[in-house]
């Protein structure tokens, strides 16, 4: 089949994954929003503020492979009607902890919702399906931009749904999961009556995770991209978790952190088709680096703005700074992740594992590392204050800029003989 036939088949699929996006992406970034937030309500300590963050990112790590495997087995619309049912049951668990004031609810709920993050991840490898190598990169970030109008649109929905938690009897903050869950549940119906499935083929048999994974690492653009998803993800959750706790610590209002989360959601998506097209036009690990260096930069903006509110500035500079390194940070993540995810989604349809154990395990390995990041983010910016956290955020990079040097020295060898 030519590139163009291939294109003209994948484009209703694409504008129905497309679709499903951006309803989902309210619910899940309502969710990540008020989280946070709801937790130290709840708990009455900002030490548990980055576990909402956590329990969703862990929830999207464990759901990965299981989904993954589903959507083998039964097709992609089973698998990601699954993923985002249970993200739905999760915002319903989450409301409620809201209406009992329960902190281990809320992360029950949060745990489950992470199966909506789930199945966002894996509508970015399902648009990839029968799209040429060359094309990838273009076609994954498209369905990734559509998350952007939900996503923006979440944050903002704090002080309404604080409203709209206050009349019904909640703690005011929870009342965004009533907006999360209606979205949750039509993206699901979105893909239960819009997507179809490919007729099945032959695929590899399945493989133990540790095999699959210890065959994508063999690879070296399997193994970069690899340490791309982990680390850019680890960044961006570790300093994103706990900036709103930050500013709002400081005395920076529900609009203006419903408006930070935004232009830092906004950076995350609204450029993945640029990103895409240069994944395709430049080559996935240039846009690695690309990403790299601007999550660095970020993590020097947010850095400031800790070091502003520590005594060194006005909290309105603290608060401008980051802005600044929350939108670089989203900028870098996006980036880092279209591009690392552009080399998996070509590696898993010519390797010997089946294309959806492959992503699984990438998806996997990126939502643990952002997990952990998560864990620990609170404590961290309860020891060295948000100035240390973006700093150990940096330092989470090194791996990363290893792994490129790395990539770019064995790539240069053959030529130097």
């Amino acid at each position: 089949m030519s590139t163009r036939a291939q294109g003209r088949v994948n484009r209703p699929r694409v504008a129905v994954l497309a679709s499903a996006q951006l309803t989902a992406g309210v619910g899940v970034a309502s969710a990540v929003s008020v989280g946070g937030l709801l937790a130290e309500q709840v708990s009455g300590s900002a030490a548990y503020s980055g576990l909402p963050q956590t329990a969703n990112v862990l929830g999207a790590a464990l759901i990965a492979v299981p989904l993954a495997r589903l959507a083998g087995r039964a097709g992609r619309r089973t698998a990601l009607t699954t993923g985002l049912a249970l993200a739905a049951g999760g915002a319903a668990v989450a409301l409620l902890s809201a209406a009992l004031s329960s902190l281990p609810l809320l992360l029950a709920g949060s745990l489950l919702v992470g199966g909506g993050m789930a199945a966002g991840l894996q509508a970015r490898f399902a648009a990839t399906d029968g799209v040429a190598d060359a094309r990838r990169g273009t076609v994954l970030s498209i369905v990734v931009w559509a998350s952007s109008i939900g996503a923006i649109l979440g944050p903002n929905l704090i002080e309404p749904g604080a409203r709209l938690g206050a009349s019904l009897g909640l703690v005011p903050i929870g009342g965004a999961w009533v907006f999360g869950l209606i979205a949750l549940l039509v993206a699901a119906l979105v893909i239960r009556i819009g997507l179809r499935d490919p007729r099945p083929a032959s695929a590899p048999a399945r493989r133990r995770i540790v095999d699959t994974l210890r065959a994508v690492w063999a690879n070296a653009d399997g193994r970069l991209g690899l340490i791309a998803m982990a680390t850019g993800h680890a960044v961006m959750v570790g300093v994103m978790a706990m900036s709103s706790v930050h500013l709002h610590g400081h005395g920076s209002s529900l609009r203006f952190i419903g408006i930070v989360i935004s232009a830092h959601v906004a950076g995350m998506y609204m450029l993945a088709p640029v990103f895409g097209w240069l994944a395709d036009r430049w080559g996935p690990r240039s846009v690695v680096a690309l990403g790299t260096t601007v999550l660095l930069i970020g993590c020097g903006f947010t850095a400031a703005s800790g070091w502003a509110d520590a005594g060194h500035g006005s909290h309105a500079i603290a608060e401008l700074w980051a802005t600044v390194g929350l939108v670089l940070i989203g900028l870098g993540w996006s980036a880092v992740t279209i591009a690392a995810a552009t080399l998996i989604a070509v590696l898993s349809h010519h390797g010997r594992a089946a294309p959806t154990d492959v992503q699984g395990v990438a998806d996997l390995t990126m939502g643990l590392a952002g997990a952990s990041a998560g864990a620990l983010s609170g404590l961290a910016l309860a020891a060295l204050g948000y100035t240390g956290l973006s700093i150990a955020g940096a330092v989470l990079l090194v791996p990363l800029v290893v792994a490129l040097l790395a990539h770019r020295r064995r790539l240069a060898a053959p030529s130097t003989r």
